[in-house]
This record gives C-alpha cells, sequence and structure tokens, in this order.
C-alpha cells in the first residue's frame, strides 16, 4: 500500500506476505472494496498487479519424502506378487494340462496286457457307448459292483440291447479285472457263460460290454430285499436245479473243456446271471484266472482273493486257488440256491488252525446227521420239490464243501450225480473237522502255524 505518489508505487508504505491458501477457498475472484462508512471519499485505482505461484506443483513438492517411499514399496510388493501368483497358475494349468494328458494317453500296461491276448473282442469307441447309454444315464444304471457301475444301452453296431461295465478310473484292481475279463473270456465259448462282446478303452475309461441278461443276476429272486424293483416270482425247483446244473456244466467247462484250465474264484448267486428262459449264466470273471494244464495245479496270490463265505478254509492258509477250491464256491453255492440263504460267515478255530467258517454248511450238515436235510430247502418253496432229488442235491453241496479238498468231488462227476449219470456221495454223519495239511498232502510240504492270531508260514510254499 502507498500514499498514491508515483514515486512510492515501488516502494510501499505497508507491505506483508500473505499465504492466502489458507484462508480463500479453491475457487476465488480478485478484486477492490472499500468503506468510508458515512464520509464521503473519491478514490481512484491508478494501477494494480497480481502475481500468482502454481499452487499444486507447490503443494506437490512439499508432500513429505515419506509418501514417495511409501508408494514404491507398494510398488515394489505388489509387482512381484502379482508375478508370483501369475508364475503358480500358468504352473497349475501347466499341471493340469499334463494330468489330463496322461489320463488320455494309454496306460502302457494295460496296452501290453490286451495285446498279449490272443483272441480279442471287438474294440467299440466311447462316442459310440456313451451314446448308446445316454451318457450313462442313471435311469440305465442296472446295478453296481466293487469294481465299477453296470448300465443297459442299445448298440447300433450291434442291433440289439446290450449291458455296459463301466469301471471306476480310481480303481486298480478294477484294473486288473477289467484285463482279467477281456483276456479270460475272449477265448472261451460255453451256453452257460455271459457272452462278452468287446472292451473299450478311452480316454482312461474301461468298459465292458455283455450280453443283456434279461432276468439279472440270481441272488434277486434267492434273497428279495422287499424292494418295488425285487422280483416277487419264486423259482420253482425245477428252475433251482436247472440253474444248478447249468453252473456245474459251465464250471465243467472251464476246469476240463476248454484248452487252458481257468479257476473262476468267485462263484456266487450274485455272479450267476439269468436269461429270458432263466437258463444260468456264469460271469464276472474279474478274478479269474489262467493254469497250465502240463502240470500245474494252482494259481497262487499275494493276498486271499475271493468272497468271504465262499472260499474254502485252506485258502486262508495257503493263498492258492484251485479247482477243488471252486469246487468248494460251488458247493456253498448250490446250498444257498437250494435254502434261500445267505452263507454267513464265523471266526472257527481248532488246536492249532483258525479259518473262516460257514454258518450255512455247519447248519445244514447238522440237519443231515439228525436225518432232517429236507427241512434246510426255502420254505417259500412250501414243499412243492421232489424229497429224493432234493436230499440228493444237498447233499452234493455239503460233500463239495468236504473241509479236505481230496475228499472233495470233481465238477465232471457234480455234473453227473446232479444228471443221474452216477450214485450220490456218500458223506459221513457228523462234518469233519478242518485239518491241514490235508491227509493225501506231504507233511513236510506246508507246515503252517499261527502267532498271535497271523497266519505264519514255517517253510515257504512253492510258487509263491
Amino acid at each position: 500500500m502507498s500514499n498514491g505518489t508515483e514515486a512510492n508505487t515501488t516502494n510501499p508504505t505497508l507491505s506483508a506476505e500473505i499465504d492466502l491458501t489458507k484462508h480463500l477457498p479453491e475457487d476465488v475472484y480478485v478484486g477492490f472494496s472499500a468503506s468510508t462508512g458515512s464520509q464521503v471519499e473519491l478514490n481512484c485505482v491508478k494501477s494494480w498487479s497480481f502475481n500468482s505461484t502454481n499452487v499444486e506443483s507447490e503443494r506437490d513438492s512439499k508432500q513429505p519424502v515419506e509418501s514417495e517411499r511409501d508408494s514404491l514399496l507398494w510398488l515394489w510388493i505388489m509387482i512381484p506378487t502379482l508375478a508370483i501368483v501369475l508364475l503358480c497358475g500358468f504352473a497349475g494349468y501347466l499341471g493340469w494340462k499334463r494330468k489330463e494328458n496322461r489320463k488320455k494317453r494309454p496306460d502302457p500296461y494295460i496296452i501290453h496286457r490286451l495285446g498279449s491276448s490272443t483272441a480279442s473282442p471287438c474294440n467299440f469307441g466311447l462316442k459310440e457307448l456313451k451314446s448308446a447309454t445316454r451318457n450313462f444315464d442313471a435311469v440305465n444304471k442296472l446295478g453296481k459292483g466293487g469294481f465299477g457301475t453296470v448300465y443297459k444301452g442299445f448298440l447300433k453296431q450291434l442291433n440289439m440291447e446290450v449291458a455296459i461295465k463301466r469301471v471306476s478310473k480310481d480303481s486298480h484292481q478294477g484294473k486288473e479285472e477289467f484285463i482279467s475279463e477281456v483276456t479270460t473270456i475272449s477265448h472261451l465259448e460255453h451256453k452257460n457263460l455271459v457272452k462278452l462282446f468287446g472292451w473299450c478303452y478311452e480316454d482312461d475309461e474301461l468298459l465292458l460290454i455283455y450280453k443283456l441278461m434279461p432276468n439279472g443276476s440270481l441272488d434277486k429272486f434267492i434273497y428279495p430285499d422287499g424292494s418295488s424293483k425285487a422280483p416277487e416270482m419264486v423259482l420253482s425247483w425245477e428252475r433251482r436245479l436247472n440253474i444248478i446244473c447249468g453252473v456245474a456244466s459251465a464250471l465243467d467247462y472251464l476246469h476240463d473243456g476248454c484248452e487252458k484250465r481257468v479257476l473262476h474264484r468267485d462263484v456266487k448267486a450274485s455272479n450267476v446271471m439269468l436269461d429270458a428262459e432263466f437258463n444260468a449264466k456264469l460271469g464276472d470273471f474279474g478274478l479269474a484266472r489262467t493254469v497250465r494244464q502240463d502240470g500245474e495245479t494252482h494259481y497262487s496270490t499275494k493276498g486271499i482273493a475271493g468272497t468271504y463265505g465262499y472260499m474254502a478254509p485252506e485258502c486262508f492258509l495257503t493263498n492258492r486257488a484251485t479247482v477243488e477250491t471252486d469246487v468248494y464256491g460251488f458247493g456253498v453255492f448250490v446250498l444257498e440256491v437250494l435254502c434261500g440263504r445267505r452263507p454267513g460267515n464265523k471266526l472257527q478255530k481248532d488246536h492249532i488252525h483258525q479259518y473262516v467258517g460257514n454258518y450255512i454248511i455247519d447248519w445244514v450238515w447238522d440237519l443231515y446227521s439228525k436225518e432232517q436235510i429236507h427241512e434246510a430247502v426255502d420254505p417259500r418253496l412250501e414243499h412243492n420239490f421232489d424229497k429224493d432229488q432234493t436230499e440228493v442235491v444237498l447233499m452234493l453241496g455239503l460233500a463239495c464243501c468236504h473241509p479236505n479238498p481230496h475228499k472233495r468231488p470233481s465238477m465232471k462227476v457234480a455234473l453227473q450225480i446232479l444228471k443221474g449219470e452216477t450214485a450220490p456221495p456218500i458223506l459221513p454223519n457228523d462234518k469233519p473237522a478242518f485239518m491241514w495239511p490235508a491227509l493225501d498232502c506231504p507233511e513236510e510240504e506246508s507246515k503252517i502255524y499261527f502267532s498271535g492270531g497271523i497266519l505264519s508260514l514255517s517253510t515257504e510254499l512253492s510258487g509263491r
């Protein structure tokens, strides 16, 4: 502020620096105003000037150095973190892609085993099987087993309905079962065996294609569960006898009628299928093994294989499958079909041995010793059966389940007994005790004892 003279304009009377940012809003107007109260004065502004600085740049220049450091710190944190996330995501994608490619890549072990089969059945495409089952729709589900699920489907290539077994992907044992089915059944041909049309191995899917059996498995008729899907009809004595004869004929063929002896190892009602006329078809060869007939008499396993209740007592000591163990399973099958009862298991123990016993065998043998064996017949038959025939078949079942494997009849003899071509077996009045080694087996070959309830072998058995 000056006194108005031109000389004092450059030398103001009053001068002060004021930071208007502290007193003014962001948007302002610059001008002059004055007041003289009640007096009147004439004032005039001859000249004025206004200078300003870049408030924003100045403000930015005054921000603390710490803010710049904070910004830089966030950048140093975010960039590596983002890079790590991207790398992990990319690595995960590559791993998933590699896993998917590995799934689609055929397992060389399976390919080798299938390729070694001299007569493999037809190889179907996965797309065709998906179309046949409507992409494995639950509506077409026929049942589920230990290694996979069975679906009904219509194959245009065969122009007929089939049963398609889809093996579980996570089951290693299921892969072994698949290989066994294809390599074993492929060269077998018998009217009482389930017909295998083909197989599929694609995109890590394992599938088996069988001829469809309209009446399903036998166990649904022997053990009705009371559900709406369970058959209400009761199998007559004649049909039961025909089914037993059919299974006996199939086993006789497997043991002595084909080029290489085949041990089924899992004969039971749930593995017997029924066609439209209720003829028996033995199936499920997942545990079956081929044995050469030139001197080889058994198949040895690393562990116990089969279904408890149908396994011969010596299986738990030797881990061997033989024609005699198949005969034992057939004997249990005969009893369950005629009695309408499940085998049932129990732990039995004698002086030095321990093994899994069978309730149905002990029960029927007890009735036989009391001369009341006819009481073992399924009560749903209401005594509509031939008593003499029934007695012979029940006695055959007990003979096949004899504790001593050397006392069991062969399947050829069993079939002759069923057809009335030879005399029925002679049984002791009471069930013999299980003894091992068997009487006809050299004692030094298999000295077996138990230690703390666990099976131990004092000498290694041949073939193990």
